[in-house]
């Protein structure tokens, strides 16, 4: 899984339905819709990350200002990147 936050939020809520299984004397492994549902969307959320920082990347190589791999000026000045990020923030 490539999400660590989903990872760690499953083990989380599993470990947690181990525990109250064991302590209130169930048998049964109950992980909730709700538990799956937060999984799901900590999930989404790093996937989008992931293909944010990647456009950002591919935008950015298009310019010259970004040489070897990294951008030659300060990122969080550069003009057409935060133009960039705020378009694709819009919806």
């Amino acid at each position: 899984m490539k999400s660590e936050k989903a990872k760690e939020y499953i083990t989380h809520a599993t470990c947690t339905a181990q525990e109250y299984a064991e302590r209130f004397g169930g048998r049964e492994l109950v992980v909730s819709r709700w538990d799956v549902s937060t999984a799901i969307e900590l999930a989404e959320q790093d996937a989008e990350m992931r293909m944010r920082e990647k456009a950002i990347k591919a935008y950015c190589s298009e310019y010259a200002c970004y040489e070897t791999g990294a951008c030659a000026l300060d990122p969080d000045k550069c003009a057409t990147k935060l133009l960039f990020v705020q378009n694709m923030t819009e919806e």
